[in-house]
Formats: structure tokens, sequence, C-alpha cells
């Protein structure tokens, strides 16, 4: 080699050095970027000017990160001007002072307190005894230390040191464990296998202990561009048009709040809020309980948009948890919505645009309404039963709540002063799984007009535990309206299958009428009633009419039957479906069946446990006794007998001596292939102290090369002429 090509040689080795080392840099500062964002996930506290959390001294904290203390922090955030009103005799008004919750470990309650941020004084406090915190960034370092200690944790992840959670620790629960009453937070962490599938670690906060650990299926990212829209933006503000006035502001984890609506003077309702967002996994089984807020799960993103429209105005908010939205973990995404019309009408309106963890799901938005017409008093309300209108005396729970439905389309009316209107849920549902839950309340001090956290999974407290019978027709009433957005594969697309940027959302629709007057239906009008099916008020339809039969679950094999049904969300079957979930592994069915009945063959069994889930359930599952109502119990109704004919032969097949291979995923809008779910040993390629090692050792390898090179090319430099 020349002097001259030997000095080139060099030079590029000195670049090559310098961009690698650069490139290795950039590389654990992006990772250490997202680790941030995801543990903040928009968390924000507000400090005192010490740099404390309001409230908060350096002793009292102290106090707090100690063994001794039961309490937990969990988060400070200030009071909107909505919220602070039940303490604006205290001198609390919007910014000046704050919500602080900790979670009593001793009790398993949680511990409010409103404070004065002017002296940090305590103004209130009380115990919630059923409310769960929401996840925050503040309890992470003790839920990864307590994941970081079991065996069942490291064994997939080894060392996990510091974490690399995917999101924040999500409140979270699961129904056949103590995690339905304790709190407990879920850590999501990318499975080191490099496979795309997500390992979840159920941590039970109040017992310190992994309460389970599983694995849920990740879907392969999109060729799209990120939203342009801003994280954790919104925009506070009222608007007048066509006779309404109304006010909105963000809160840290009830949504919108809007509030003091009238319309041509006239008062219609105080305040209107999502106090929660319960995300339900049949698979699991349980769930997260989401909020959405400036400081929830869930953060705003984008402003706070008023859109006109043919007859109205509409005030949307969007709400997305993301690093790279659509391509992120369980892509929660949310839009809070309520439309005004110049007749004097309104619509609370909530979208899901899934796909959330699992493929089947059930989004449960709380919508908390005090509705207040023409001012706080003698609210009246009537409920349609059988054949007529009629008064509604003490507090009630109504479900279902789109059946019995008046002659004119509505389940349930108001009036206040002169105005008077009715309500009915809209049919949105493909399937015609339109429902919904419905509380009647009287309005009392502290139930849900402060910052609520959630309660328990899949108990619908709050509102549930405040029905007492209390009088509401002629008193101050609230209303609670919690639809049931239940996500399937069908078309028009319905929060499934793939998170595709705005074209598989889910919708419920509130529908609040004003009217002229209740009449009672006459002889013939009952008669027509009882004869025809309940119209639907015109021009409210937002998708087509429902069908009266399930839409049939696509395949023509029975691996893509299976998945497209749902079946290989909750078991093992072969080499398709995650073990670990709550459905019993089929994978030996087969011989499994023969004699599990007597006198019923294992065909039969089978081909019966499909059209009636209940009819006998396993000896055990993967988490304890097989529950009852997990599995879906429409199967007769969606599948051929062809269909079922398939499953059966595929499943008497199955008897456990076939061997596992990887199998291709089906029915996902493409094709990605992910091995069976097991526990595996991390090695050297997975996470360990938050940082990616597998793509950060390949980078120290090639730097190591290059360095090494370097020195040789030094070494070997030739000899050249002064």
């Amino acid at each position: 080699m020349t002097p001259k090509h030997h000095r080139l040689a060099l030079r590029l080795c000195f670049i090559l050095l310098i961009f690698l080392i650069g490139n290795l840099l950039v590389s654990l500062w992006q990772q250490q970027a997202s680790i941030n964002l995801a543990i903040a996930k928009g968390q924000r506290l507000y400090m005192s000017p010490d740099g404390q959390p309001i409230g908060l001294d350096a002793e009292e904290l102290a106090n707090l990160n100690t063994a001794e203390s039961s309490l937990i922090f969990v988060d400070a955030l200030p009071l909107s001007l909505a919220e602070s009103r039940p303490w604006a005799e205290l001198g609390c008004t919007a910014n000046n002072c704050a919500h602080a919750t900790y979670f009593d470990r001793e009790n398993g309650s949680t511990l409010n307190q409103i404070i004065s941020l002017q002296n940090n004084a305590v103004l209130a406090e009380w115990q919630d005894a059923l409310a769960r915190p929401a996840g925050s960034s503040f309890v992470a370092e003790e839920a990864i230390q307590i994941a970081a200690n079991d065996p069942s944790v490291t064994a997939v992840l080894g060392d996990i040191g510091a974490g690399d959670p995917a999101m924040i620790p999500m409140s979270a629960w699961l129904a056949d464990d103590a995690c339905r009453d304790d709190w407990c937070v879920d850590l999501t962490f990318h499975n080191p296998e490099g496979d795309g599938r997500i390992f979840h670690v159920f941590v039970n906060m109040s017992q310190q202990i992994v309460a389970r650990t599983f694995y849920t299926r990740a879907r392969p990212d999109l060729d799209v561009a990120m939203p342009v829209s801003r994280r954790a933006a919104f925009t506070d503000g009222c608007h007048e048009q066509d006779g309404w006035s109304v006010c909105w502001e963000m809160t840290a984890h009830d949504g919108v709040l809007f509030r003091d609506a009238t319309y041509n003077d006239s008062l219609i309702f105080s305040n209107i809020k999502i106090t929660q967002i319960e995300a339900w996994y049949p698979s699991w089984p349980g769930g997260y309980r989401d909020e959405i807020g400036f400081s929830a799960s869930v953060p705003p993103f984008g402003d706070t948009i008023v859109n006109e429209l043919d007859d109205g105005f509409e005030v949307r908010q969007l709400f997305t948890e993301f690093t790279r939205w659509p391509n992120c973990i369980c892509c929660y995404r949310y839009e809070e919505i309520i439309r005004f019309f110049a007749d004097g009408s309104f619509e609370p309106r909530f979208i899901s645009y899934g796909p959330g963890c699992d493929d089947l799901s059930i989004y449960r938005p709380f919508w908390r309404i005090n509705i207040d017409l023409d001012g706080p008093e003698d609210d009246r309300v009537w409920l349609w039963q059988e054949t007529e209108w009629a008064e509604v005396t003490t507090e009630q729970e109504l479900f279902p709540f789109v059946d019995d439905l008046g002659p004119d389309g509505f389940k349930l009316a108001t009036g206040g002063g002169d105005l008077l209107y009715r309500w009915a849920m809209l049919p949105t549902d493909p399937l015609g799984l339109d429902e919904a839950r419905f509380f009647i309340l009287k309005e009392n001090e502290m139930e849900g007009e402060q910052p609520l956290s959630p309660g328990p999974g899949d108990t619908f407290q709050p509102p549930r535990q405040w029905l007492n019978d209390e009088p509401v027709f002629g008193e101050n009433i609230v209303f609670w309206y919690v639809p049931l957005l239940k996500t399937k594969k069908t078309e028009p697309i319905w929060c499934q299958p793939d998170p595709e940027p705005g074209i598989n959302q889910c919708e419920a629709i509130l529908r609040v009428e004003i009217t002229d007057e209740l009449p009672q239906p006459t002889t013939e009008e009952l008669a027509e009633m009882e004869t025809t099916a309940t119209p639907v008020p015109p021009d409210t339809a937002v998708t087509p009419a429902p069908s009266p039969t399930p839409r049939p679950v696509p395949g023509g094999t029975a691996e893509e039957i299976l998945v497209n049904a749902g079946c290989s969300s909750c078991h093992a079957i072969g080499s398709i479906g995650e073990g670990h979930k709550v459905g019993p592994d089929l994978s030996s069915i087969g011989y499994q069946a023969t004699g599990r009945i007597p006198n019923v063959s294992a065909a039969d069994y089978i081909q019966q446990s499909i059209l009636e889930p209940n009819y006998a359930l396993a000896p055990t599952c993967p988490n304890g006794p097989c529950l009852p109502n997990i599995m879906p119990q429409d199967y007769s109704q969606r599948l051929t007998t062809e269909q079922v004919e398939m499953i059966v032969d595929y499943l008497l097949a199955l008897d456990g001596t076939q061997p596992v291979e990887d199998v291709a995923v089906i029915g996902e809008g493409g094709t990605a292939v992910f091995p069976k779910g097991g526990s595996a040993a991390k090695g050297n390629n997975g996470v360990v102290a938050g940082i990616d090692t597998s793509s950060v050792s390949v980078q120290l390898i090639m730097i190591g090369v290059v360095f090494l090179l370097t020195l040789f090319l030094l070494w070997k430099r030739p000899y050249e002429d002064e």
C-alpha cells in the first residue's frame, strides 16, 4: 500500500470511527428519550417553588418513602375552575388549589387531599375505600423493583435493572385474582426474543408481589406517517352559537369538563365529564382503568376543536396513548365530543379508535352528567315502562338501556321549568350489540363532583355504590351513562383489527333531544308497537341499521376461523394462540375430551362447548377455576355448520403429540410470524437497565472492529521521507 493510499484508508477509518461513536450516542439518547417519554406519559406534577410535590416538604417525602409508611404517593395535580367549586368557600379557584392522592396500603383505600398552593395548607381530606389510583410515574420505581425480584419476570427479561416499560404502570385489575379488589398496576415490556409480543407483569401494589405474567400479541408496524398534532396539547375556552353558551376546560384525569351550558339563557347542564374509561379483556381476564386528561394514562393530543355543523356546532378533543402512534403498544386513542344543535338538543359522543392490548375487548367510558334544566332544583325524570311514561321516584340503575323504548324511540325524559328533553342511545354497532348502563342519582356532595379516582374493575363503582333509594323526582339529579363498546372484526370496522389511523373507530352516541311534550300513546299506537320494531329517530343513525343476526366469522380453514373468532386470544391451541391466558390449553383437547363426560363422545363434547360455552366448563384454567360467561356466547349464530365441523375435526386431531411450529398470524390485514407464547431465557439479547442491549452490542462490536483496524493501520504506517 502506498503512503497516499495508507493515509486515505486511515482517514476513512477515523471518520467511520467518529460516525459509529456518534451513532451510538444518538441511539442511547433516543432510547433514553423513549423510556423517559413512556415513563412520564404526560404526567405533570404540580411542584412547589422548592421542587417538592405540593403539600409535602422534604421530611414528609422521606417519611412516605420509608418501608414503615403505609402511604404511597401517587400524584398531585392542580384543580380546574369547575373542579375547585366544592372548595370555593375555602378560597379555591382555578389553579390555586391542588388535588393530591395517596394509596393507603394498610387499609386498601385512597387518601385524597385538597391543598392550597398559596401556603401548602391542607384544606380538605377524605378517604375513599373503593377508589384505586390511576398509574403514575411516581409508582414506577417501586413497581419495577417488585417485578425485578420475581423469578417469573427475570426468567423472561433477565436483570431488568431500572427497567424499560413500554408504558407507565397502568392501573389494572384481574377478575380471577386478588387484583380484582387490591390496587394492582400492569407493567408492559417488549419481549426480548424480538417477536413483537408484549410481556405483561401485573404487580400487586397492596401486597408488593407479582400477581401474574402473560403475553399479548403485538401487531406489525404500519408504513404510515406519525400524526403532526401536538402531544399533551389542548385549548380551554367558551363558545356561543345558535342560542348556546358553553365553556370547557381540561382536567388532570377526568377528560374535558364541559360546564355552565345554557340554551336561550336557560341552564341545561352544570357540568359533564368522563371520569374513567374501563377497558375489559376476557382473555386476561381483566383490564385497565384508563383515564383521559393532561396528567392521565391517555393524554390530550392536539388542540380542542370547535367545528361548524349544518345545524349547530361541536366541541371535540382527541386523546392518544402513544410514543409513535399508530405504531404503538396498545394504541389507546379516544375522542370526547359534545354536539350542540340549533333547536336546543345536544349529543355527548365518545369514539375509541382501538385496538387496545388484545383482540377481544369492551370499552366503557363513564360519563357523569349533571343535568340542571332551568336550574339545579326541581329536576323531573320519567321512564318509559311498557305502555306509558312513568315518574321515576327513587334512584335507579337502568340495564338494558337500549330495549323497551317508547313509541318515539326514547327511553328517558327529563324536565325542568319549561324545558323538556328525551334521552336515547343511538344504534351504531354493526352487529346490533349496542348497550349501556344508565344511573339516575340524587346530586349529593362528594358523589362525583370532585376529581374522581377510578373504582374496582368491572363493578361500575362509582357510581353504583351511591344507589340508596333516595328520592329523585323534583330533586337535583345527576346521570351516569356508561356505554359498552364491544370490539369485533366486522364491516364497518369496529375498533378492529389493526391500528390504522382514523378508519377503525367504534362510537357511542347519547341523543338528548328537546321536545314540547310527552304524550301518552293511544290504544292504536300501543297495538302498533306490539307488531313493529321500535323506530329510530329520523336523521340520527350514523351507521347502517344493525343486522338482526350477528355476522359470520370469516375464514376457510380451521386455523383462520380460530384466529378470526378470537379463540387464540384466550387459548393455546397447538401452534396458535397464547398460553397462560384465561382459557384452558387446548393443545391436547382431542385426547382430554374423550370420556370427560360419561356417554358423551369427544366430538360431541367439543361441538357443544363451542355452541354452548357454559355447557361443561373445563376442570381447570391457567389461573384457577374456569369462569362461566367469559367465552363469547354467540358462536352458534356466527359460525356455519361447516365451520363448526372444521373446528371440531381440527381440535379432535390435537392429542398433544404434534410438534409446535411457528405459524403465520392471519386475518389481521397482513402476515407476521410469532411463535407460541412461553418463557424464554433472556441471554444477552434483551433489556438491561432500560437499554436495548441487542442493538447496543452490535454497535459496540462495530466500533471495536474499526478501532482495532485503525490501530493496525497506525502500527503499519509506512516510512515516509521528510
